[in-house]
């Protein structure tokens, strides 16, 4: 959990308990005169401590988020430490001129536990907190340390305390009020190592949806597109695919298809596009997994969709489209190509997926170029904690299953100049579970994905249990993934030519989640990635990355 890195916020903290210590003590010793039950300053210094260590782990888990993580230690622990002991001078002052505040307690007690509601409900209900719903011990250290405090408020009045349950409440107020203002004024980081732009091209709370995630991108050939489907481009098609949540954040909802355009290499962007929806019926279209089809010109867009009306019972399917120059798609009839659903299972996930859900990608999927298996396609895909492809050789229409390249899900894949198969495979782990140490794995099938000779091969490069994605750039692999233990935060992308030793380098310093890597035969590479200012699903951004 702690690094040398962490050394200036642990003396920070170190110095924050020893004054909280202090103001104990000094309490301990006026016991008899501030307050007449001892059990008044036993939960005050428990809430206080409690959520002093709440916070603490919030900056520790969540660094990279902030300006300067030391100067949000100093700001959160001023709020902590400077009210107590101001508080125990202005008990002192109140025992000399018998002031009462009674109603002063009271108005800051209800404020502090309405405040806290308005915020359980907004951040865990109606929209997530990515930073700390991505670590349930935090999350929960955070609301027990609130909960403790204004338990001790409380039990200051009972007590007749009253002075003291005011400063209580108040910290309270001042340290939910203090990350409030953080969230509010955060900026989008800053991007690395990219050529032009980058480029916002979906933010969450416009054009109709809360929010923006799961990113899919692809660069369609020209030649391919004017040979195979009669169009005229003059550059290839760049097609941003992400699903577009109108309620909120969550993984299900209301959950549309979205996509939008760009013909000049990624400079421009045309108008956001509905590719599939179920209008307003509570349902997903979800985990875009495209490629291009080198023989026929067709895109296939692999993906999972459900309704509330199925229970969220997601089936899986290969829909083929045949583009146009105006940048619409004649689609065939989609190809069901789920696995057998079992009437027994009758709940699924949070998100849904169930033990019988053929969950795809997300991201792209590949096809095979040349040699023995020469245009298959190939999607990578989970179920039930296991990883594997799913394969077709007749252009998308039928379907096979490889072996289980190992435990996992989320996966995508690369083919390498050799013919090998490689994928990246997101680790199973629950991504709120705490991870202290966990590092991208790939597996590697010299067959076309059917077998895996290496189910499982670790890399140096560090995951907070999240998407990542691959591209083979001309002999050197490229992995995007978020560059921390403890959450998703600093988009990188690693780079190998050998598959064993990675080199990294930054993108985008911020919250980062998801992403996908694309490029074309003139050896441009792009990435389009989650983004966020305190959120990683506030944004989606595109860049060109700089491999130089």
């Amino acid at each position: 959990m702690f690094d040398k890195k962490h050394a200036p916020q642990l003396a920070i903290f170190a110095v924050f308990v020893a004054l909280l210590i202090a103001a104990a003590v000094l309490c301990g010793v006026y016991a008899d005169i501030c307050f007449d039950n001892v059990w008044t300053f036993v939960v005050t210094a428990i809430a206080f401590l409690v959520l002093a260590v709440a916070i603490f782990m919030f900056l520790i888990f969540n660094d990279g988020l902030f300006f300067s993580s030391t100067a949000m230690t100093g700001v959160f622990c001023t709020a902590l430490a400077v009210l107590p002991i101001v508080g125990l001078i202005v008990t002192l002052f109140e025992v000399a001129s018998g002031t009462d505040a009674l109603i002063s307690s009271i108005v800051l007690l209800v404020l502090g536990v309405a405040f806290l509601v308005y915020l359980i409900v907004k951040a865990l209900i109606v929209d997530l907190f990515q930073p700390i719903a991505l670590n349930t011990l935090n999350m929960i250290m955070l609301i027990a340390g609130c909960v403790f405090m204004l338990v001790a408020a409380l039990v200051a009045i009972l007590t007749k305390a009253y002075v003291l349950s005011t400063v209580i409440s108040a910290t309270l107020v001042l340290t939910m009020l203090a990350g409030t203002a953080w969230a509010k004024s955060q900026k989008y980081g800053k991007f690395h190592n990219i050529e032009g732009g980058p480029y916002l091209l979906f933010e969450g709370k416009t054009d109709g949806y809360s929010a923006y995630r799961i990113p899919s991108l692809i660069v369609m050939d020209k030649d391919i597109l004017n040979e195979k489907c009669g169009t005229h481009f003059k550059d290839n098609v760049l097609l941003a695919l992400v699903e577009g949540r109108k309620n909120s954040a969550h993984d299900v909802g209301v959950v549309d298809m979205l996509g939008k355009f760009s013909l000049d290499g990624g400079k421009t962007w045309g108008e956001q596009k509905i590719i599939f929806t179920f209008g307003n019926e509570v349902g997903k279209y979800g985990n875009p997994t495209v490629v291009l089809d080198k023989d026929t010109g067709l895109l296939n867009i692999v993906h999972m969709s459900a309704t509330k009306a199925t229970g969220f019972n997601y089936s899986t399917f290969n829909i083929r489209g045949k583009i146009k120059d105006d940048l619409t798609f004649e689609w065939e009839e989609p190809i069901n190509i789920s696995l057998p659903k079992d009437p027994s299972i009758k709940r699924g996930a949070a998100d849904g997926v169930r033990a019988d859900t053929l969950m795809v990608g997300p991201g792209k999927a590949v096809q095979i170029k040349s040699g023995k298996y020469d245009g298959r396609i190939i999607a990578p895909a989970s179920n039930n904690g296991s990883s594997f492809v799913i394969y077709s050789d007749d252009h998308g229409l039928t379907w096979k299953r490889s072996e289980v390249a190992g435990s996992g899900n989320e996966c995508e894949a690369a083919v390498l100049d050799n013919g090998e198969v490689v994928m990246v495979v997101r680790d199973g782990a629950g991504c709120c579970n705490y991870h202290p140490r966990q590092f991208q794995k790939l597996s590697y099938s010299k067959d076309g994905g059917e077998t895996w000779y290496i189910k499982e091969k670790f890399t140096t490069l560090r995951t907070p249990i999240c998407m990542a994605s691959l591209y083979n750039a001309g002999g050197k692999l490229l992995l995007s993934y978020p560059d921390s233990f403890h959450t998703r935060v600093n988009l990188s992308v690693g780079e190998t030519t050998d598959g064993e030793t990675w080199t990294s380098r930054l993108i985008y310093g911020g919250a980062a989640g998801y992403s996908c890597m694309d490029g074309d035969k003139e050896g441009n590479v792009y990435v389009l990635a989650e983004i966020g200012k305190v959120n990683y699903s506030d944004a989606i951004g595109f860049a060109k990355i700089d491999l130089k």
